[in-house]
């Protein structure tokens, strides 16, 4: 379990089972972002940003991981 499906589990009362799937989705998403340029970036920011927000909220609970709020406008 990573450090965010811990947070899911131990904060949020999230089930380990539903945590377990949420955390593999957010990693993939977060490395989706991480193959983006900076105009992409800054677009999803832009036109998606409460899903931004949600992978800046993963890597927040995954210390070393980039929370792309730099490219928030």
């Amino acid at each position: 379990m990573n450090a965010y499906e811990n947070h899911l589990v131990k904060s949020l009362g999230m089930a380990s089972t539903r945590a377990s799937s949420l955390g593999d989705a957010m990693d993939k998403l977060h490395a989706s972002m991480g193959a983006m340029d900076s105009w992409h970036l800054k677009t999803m920011w832009q036109q998606m940003p409460g899903l931004m927000e949600a992978v800046a909220q993963y890597a927040d609970q995954n210390p070393g991981l980039n929370n792309y709020r730099s490219w928030r406008a």
